[in-house]
């Protein structure tokens, strides 16, 4: 007789870092809010870090051409060497920063870029500081390396920013780098030039690899965001510039990221993804040069949009009972409130006890899909994302009122 499926999964022995693996819980937010929308519940998704604006024609047109000149075979791993100018010319423009050829990898998406220099970087025994709330796949990968992940919590009521004394008592001996995440998702929080030269002191003293996560760097409202190698250059001998085209010519389903560090990490983390994936579509290649050669106004007016609907949800959110938020996001698309006062209470019997219940609450009482602050490092949470129409917001946050207006303790 077959075994049943539970037993059956129970005699399968997995990886022990796989089996420790936790789904993503924005993607798994995302993906519920998607399969109640495919059975006709009307949801309204707050919980994607995706923009709702289509990919820009010239762009698209770029691929449409690309397609047409039959542009579709394998590709030097690390991309093209087209693209590879078009990040070193996108660096130079926007950040102040050189880099050679040899010194930048493409990859499938920012993610991937990430994870394969934290892989060809860090080892058994290494610690990786990583400040919370943070994005919720920086510890995933830094354990998949084999490395741990050293937590160091950035307070509410220090902006979500990264304490320099609390730095410094987080290194060890064992500590080898740190994930710094300007504009930060969850948080929104965008550090000042002045913090990191703060920072980028300790961080040269202690001779630390340092990952800058610049994802969202062309969603600010105050500014333009300042780089942790152009406040320190020294810096930058043992760092990467990590980033996606993702969110700031919204290109989320392109997969196309990139990475800018010394060459010999470039080289091992290519050779890593020569065998894990290879090189990325070659179509989204050559999209993704018209992206940052070509005009860019599109990402401006996209960062405008951003910021009417920043206003619009930080006052509405200010509104709800038992909400707060001190702090304004100085980029990204995110709102990260403090639930702390709906801690206790319940509806129908069915009681809040941290960011993810509440999340799951609102999703099955409002079909409104937000994601729970526990897997950012911040339980008392929850990320709200304006990535969406005006319309959407208002109609979500009408029914976010609903709900807390039956709450009960």
């Amino acid at each position: 007789m077959n075994p049943g499926a539970d037993e059956s999964l129970q005699m399968i022995k997995l990886n022990r870092r796989i089996a420790a693996l936790k789904p993503s819980a924005t993607m798994a937010a995302e993906t519920r809010a998607t399969e109640l929308k495919a059975a006709g519940v009307d949801v309204i998704s707050l919980a994607a870090g995706e923009p709702d604006f289509d990919t820009p024609e010239r762009i698209k047109d770029a691929a449409r051409r690309a397609l047409a000149e039959g542009r579709t075979k394998y590709t030097p791993v690390a991309g093209m060497r087209e693209l590879k100018d078009a990040i070193r010319l996108k660096l130079k423009r926007d950040n102040g920063l050189d880099y050679d050829v040899t010194e930048i990898m493409a990859s499938a998406g920012g993610k991937q870029a990430e994870a394969n220099i934290i892989a060809a970087l860090f080892d058994e025994g290494d610690e990786v500081i990583i400040p919370t709330p943070a994005w919720v796949s920086f510890v995933a990968m830094v354990n998949l390396s084999g490395a741990s992940a050293t937590l160091v919590d950035c307070p509410e009521d220090a902006g979500f920013s990264l304490d320099p004394d609390r730095l410094r008592r987080a290194i060890t001996r064992r500590t080898r780098g740190i994930i710094l995440n300007s504009p930060s998702n969850p948080t929104g929080a965008v550090y000042s030039a002045s913090q990191l030269g703060e920072l980028a002191k300790i961080l040269l003293d202690a001779g630390l690899w340092v990952l800058s996560d610049d994802v969202y760097e062309h969603i600010v409202y105050d500014g333009a965001a300042p780089h942790i190698f152009q406040i320190e250059p020294r810096l930058k001998a043992k760092g990467f510039a990590l980033n996606s085209l993702s969110k700031a010519y919204a290109m989320t389903g392109w997969r196309i990221g990139f990475a800018a560090g010394p060459k010999e990490v470039i080289a091992a983390a290519a050779r890593l993804q020569g065998q894990n994936s290879g090189n990325p579509n070659s179509i989204t290649q050559i999209a993704a040069i018209e992206a940052l050669t070509g005009p860019q106004g599109e990402t401006r007016a996209m960062m405008e949009e951003f910021r009417r609907r920043r206003q619009l949800v930080v006052e509405r959110v200010r509104k709800i009972p038992g909400f707060s938020l001190p702090n304004v996001p100085g980029g990204a698309f995110y709102v990260f409130p403090n639930i702390s006062g709906l801690i206790g209470m319940n509806l129908d019997g069915r009681e809040i006890s941290d960011g993810n219940s509440f999340a799951d609450l609102l999703l099955d009482a409002a079909h409104v899909a937000i994601v729970g602050g526990n897997d950012f490092g911040a339980p008392h949470h929850v990320r709200l994302s304006y990535a969406t129409s005006i319309e959407n917001l208002n109609s979500a946050f009408d029914r976010i009122e609903s709900v807390i207006a039956r709450l009960k303790r």
